[in-house]
């Protein structure tokens, strides 16, 4: 049983409160954190979001075909390993959906082995794999125990929706991570001056993103969309910072026109949103965005993402 039929509109007013607590989470999730902290955040406010006891966020080692846990609410000090098949957790992430079992102990699929390791009782489990943005299933979201029965079919797309976002915080991270590594090694930037394109109405915007990332960028703006898309053409930015309501043309037309020319096919495009809506933030992954920044947004979050995409475009 993948899903329980959605409850009565008694109801709504829970969802919709789930709904604000996801729009908190989507916030937070964007600031400077390290892996380790990032993924304990992730595993407290998933569980928080989705109303249940537990989460736990596996990642796949593809070198011994594993799921690990190095954080798990709950956990302490125990890293949980078992092979990437089993489970409900392998099966979700062998086949890339997400996927809801209301009595897991009646479930084939289950492997009991981890409550066994860790001495809990899985009621009710909620898996959603973590799609990185090459299409690659890296990890899988697991909540387990929903409060005051199984989950919904309304809790499986809340969960879709947090695994995207947690997906992208991770795989920033990481990435980050490795290219700040890098660096120390001795890796040099692709440019010694990169270019940021600003396409935002916003003019009071454009010297506090100069500030955030630095005399080392040059900063390029534009107050509209077709104003944007002639100056990627003309000042050929490293990356492109790209806010959502603009006059003429808005963000998610800009980015997708700027992903059928040949100067933007392979640009970074960081998208810009004050949309209280975590359904926007999907639609600026489908118009071509490779990140997004929620407003407001502290400086240093806006400039360890543009770093990071900037040494990203550099290596590449």
């Amino acid at each position: 049983m993948d899903s329980q039929d959605e409850p009565g509109q008694s109801e709504q007013a829970s969802r919709l409160a789930q709904y604000d607590d996801l729009v908190r989470f989507s916030k937070a999730l964007n600031d400077e954190r390290t892996f380790d902290a990032l993924l304990e955040f992730i595993a407290r406010e998933a569980a928080a979001v989705m109303r249940a006891e537990r989460s736990s966020i596996f990642l796949c080692d593809r070198q011994s075909n594993e799921l690990w846990a190095r954080v798990a609410l709950g956990v302490r000090d125990q890293i949980i390993r078992f092979p990437s098949h089993l489970g409900i957790a392998g099966h979700s992430l062998t086949t890339g959906q997400s996927v809801s079992v209301a009595d897991p102990y009646a479930d084939p699929r289950f492997n009991a082995d981890v409550d066994r390791q860790t001495g809990y009782k899985t009621r009710s489990i909620l898996c959603a794999p973590l799609r990185a943005r090459d299409g690659q299933v890296i990890g899988v979201l697991e909540v387990l125990n929903k409060h005051g029965g199984p989950f919904t079919s309304g809790d499986q797309h809340l969960g879709e929706t947090l695994a995207s976002q947690c997906a992208v915080a991770i795989e920033n991270v990481l990435l980050y991570e490795q290219l700040r590594a890098a660096e120390e090694l001795g890796a040099e930037p692709g440019s010694p001056s990169p270019k940021v394109l600003l396409a935002d109405d916003d003019e009071m915007l454009g010297v506090l993103v100069a500030e955030a990332l630095g005399q080392d960028v040059q900063l390029v703006g534009a107050l509209d969309g077709e104003e944007a898309l002639e100056k990627v053409e003309t000042e050929r930015p490293d990356l492109v910072l790209l806010d959502v309501t603009m006059p003429r043309k808005d963000g998610f037309e800009t980015c997708r026109a700027l992903r059928e020319r040949q100067a933007g096919h392979e640009l970074p495009i960081i998208m810009l949103t004050a949309s209280r809506r975590p359904e926007d933030v999907i639609h600026a992954f489908e118009a071509g965005a490779n990140d997004y920044i929620v407003k407001p947004f502290s400086l240093a979050q806006l400039r360890a993402k543009t770093h990071t995409w900037l040494l990203r475009k550099a290596s590449s």
